[in-house]
This record gives C-alpha cells, sequence and structure tokens, in this order.
C-alpha cells in the first residue's frame, strides 16, 4: 500500500513549517498509532493562529500514499499530498462561511432545499472513499452555524460513516453549542510564541525586515492573520495618525479621545472586534512612549520623523523621561482595563485624560 519515500528530507517537512503546535501534533501521532483516532475534533484557539492548516497537514498525512497514517507523516509530492494542497482532494470536504455572510448556510451541510439531504457535506461524508482510506471534512467558521445547521450536523456526529473523520474549528469553546461540543474531541491551540510569528511575518513577507517584524508580532496576540491586518495600509495609516496626536507639543485630551472614538467608529465591527481594535490603539500608544524613552520598536520611518524632534527637544530633561514613564504606565493600565472589559469609550477618554494631566505635570502617579 505505501511505497518506500526516497527523499529523506520531506519526511518533517510537513510539521517543520507548522509552528508553534508541536505537543498537538505528537498527540495525534500518538492516537493514531494506538488506533484511538476519534471522528470528530473540536479545534479550539485565537483566529490565525493556523488550526485549519493544521487540520489539513494531518489530512495529508493520513492521505499520503509514501507514509502509513502512523507515522503522521507526508512526502508532499505524491498525487494526494498534492490534491490535499490543492484543495481538490475527492475525499476530502472544506466548509467555511462565505464572505460577507453572517452565517455558516446550512445548504453546505445538508444540500439545498429541494436537493435537501443529497448532497452537502454530511450527505458526502458517508459516501464511501474515492481514493484515500477515509474520508475528512474540515469546518471553518464552526461557531457561524445556526441552530438548525447544528442540529443537522448533530445527526452526523452521532452516528458517524465509518473511518470518518471531521474537524470543526472554533475560536473559543463556548462559541458552540453544548451538544456538539460534547460528541468532539477537543484540542486546545494556543497563540503562536513571539518568535514563530516573527519568523512566520519574514517568511510570508508581511514585513521587511526583523525589526519590523518583531513590532508586528507583538502586537498580534500570536495571531498571523492579525499581523497581515496590521500591516496593510489602513492600521499603518490609523497607527501614524495616533502617533501625530501623542506627538503634538501641548496633547489636547478631548480631541486625542475624539480622535480614538472616531476611529473606533470608522473601523467598525462586532463588539469583540471593536475591542481588539481599542486594545491595538492602546498599543500603538504604548509603543509610542516606548520609543520615546529610547527602547527600539522597529517603528516606520513615519513613526520615526515624528519621535526624533519630540526626543531632541527633550534632551537632558529628566521631568519629560518621568512624565513619558508614567504615560506608558498609564496606557499599560489601559489595555489591562480593556483586557478586562473595562467599556471602551470610558477606558479611553479616562486614558486621554490622564495622560493630558501628566503631560502638564498636574499628575504625576499613576
Amino acid at each position: 500500500m505505501f511505497g518506500v519515500c526516497v527523499c529523506p528530507v520531506e519526511v518533517s517537512v510537513v510539521w517543520e513549517s507548522l509552528r508553534g503546535h508541536h505537543r498537538q501534533v505528537e498527540m495525534f501521532r500518538r492516537a493514531i498509532r494506538r488506533g484511538r483516532l476519534a471522528h470528530a475534533f473540536l479545534l479550539v484557539g485565537p483566529p490565525g493562529i493556523g488550526k485549519r492548516t493544521f487540520a489539513l497537514r494531518v489530512t495529508q498525512c493520513l492521505f499520503c500514499t509514501r507514509h502509513p497514517p502512523e507515522d503522521l507523516q507526508a512526502c508532499g509530492e505524491c498525487p494526494a499530498c498534492k490534491q490535499v494542497l490543492a484543495h481538490s482532494h475527492p475525499d476530502l470536504m472544506l466548509v467555511n462561511k462565505p464572505e460577507g455572510r453572517a452565517e455558516l448556510p446550512i445548504d453546505l451541510l445538508i444540500g439545498a432545499p429541494d436537493r435537501r439531504g443529497r448532497e452537502g457535506l454530511c450527505h458526502d461524508l458517508a459516501l464511501r472513499p474515492m481514493s484515500a482510506m477515509r474520508r475528512v471534512a474540515i469546518i471553518d467558521d464552526a461557531e457561524t452555524m445556526n441552530d438548525a445547521g447544528a442540529n443537522a450536523l448533530l445527526k452526523t456526529l452521532e452516528e458517524p460513516p465509518s473511518g470518518s473523520v471531521m474537524f470543526l474549528i472554533v475560536p473559543e469553546t463556548e462559541s458552540i453549542l453544548t451538544t456538539i461540543r460534547s460528541r468532539c474531541h477537543q484540542v486546545l491551540f494556543s497563540p503562536l510564541p513571539s518568535n514563530d510569528l516573527t519568523d512566520l511575518i519574514l517568511q510570508e513577507g508581511i514585513a521587511p525586515d526583523r525589526d519590523a517584524a518583531q513590532l508586528l508580532a507583538s502586537l498580534s496576540d500570536g495571531s498571523l492573520a492579525t499581523a497581515s491586518q496590521l500591516q496593510s495600509g489602513d492600521w499603518r495609516s490609523v497607527r501614524e495618525r495616533v502617533c501625530r496626536e501623542l506627538a503634538a507639543k501641548d496633547l489636547d485630551s478631548q480631541a486625542t479621545a475624539a480622535l480614538l472614538l472616531a476611529t473606533m467608529e470608522e473601523l467598525g465591527g462586532d463588539p469583540a472586534s471593536q475591542r481588539r481594535s481599542a486594545l491595538w490603539l492602546v498599543r500603538f500608544m504604548v509603543d509610542f512612549y516606548r520609543q520615546l524613552l529610547g527602547v527600539d520598536t522597529g517603528g516606520s520611518t513615519a513613526e520615526t520623523a515624528l519621535i526624533t524632534p519630540v526626543r531632541q527637544n527633550a534632551a537632558g530633561d529628566l521631568i519629560c523621561d518621568d512624565r513619558w514613564g508614567l504615560m506608558l504606565e498609564r496606557c499599560l493600565t489601559a489595555e489591562m482595563n480593556l483586557s478586562a472589559s473595562m467599556p471602551i469609550p470610558l477606558c479611553l477618554e479616562a486614558l486621554c485624560h490622564d495622560l493630558g494631566r501628566i503631560g502638564r505635570g498636574a499628575l504625576l502617579t499613576v
């Protein structure tokens, strides 16, 4: 059934390029070797950290014709490996929420109304494998299933087709119905370590150099998707706008608060997205004051052009250093408050009010 891989270098490539999830890889390898691979897995962790990629790599290892499944390795060169990489393998089903839709359509799970039960993921998963030894389904954005979709999937989870494997991908355990959760083996994924994320940012060409990549990694909560988003033109513009406001000779508390809240309004999104955006704004402020204090954070050329004159004007002024230190501490406190679910407008307005007072020398403790 399995041939001999003639290229030893290929053996570990499939996992070496996936950063930060070695514990999960070993867990799957042990389960397969013991013949205890579950029929359904709930992959839980923040967006953009590689959960979908992980599910595809496991599938590639299960389908590879050069390695037995218990090796949990893939050559990357056989037709099966190439088909998985191209998302075209006949025994692999991929489902995700279409762009612009709030929910995962039930039609993707059980077919359109006129074909209900005769097509869709649940139907296809029950068919006999066409070329592999099993069929695999990967459901991304599984938390966006409505009740009807979840109930339809529940029937498949309760009576899984023989040899099938399902991966459901969600950001949080609580984001999916308990009835679904209880029928899946949960696998928790952590945000990517900073060093791994920095390497991936460079590898993907998201940042031009290591300093810029390290800065992005520090702001991105261990998520490559977040790093890519923050490096977009819109977010670079927001970051420079915030730096310009903070670099003003006399910080206007009300104007700065109005700018931050207007930026939040501009960015939009659901409550969770808005809180992430608010955290990024405050982290931009943290980074600004770190740069003022002489900590090299890899800021952009535009930011350096704003910060250099401020530092030059305050050269040798220890009071300025003290104030910048207090401003940095106040921003770090605001970051903790936002993480603890403090109302966003209240947090940002209070932060700007206190920064103004510190700047005027009226508040020298935080």
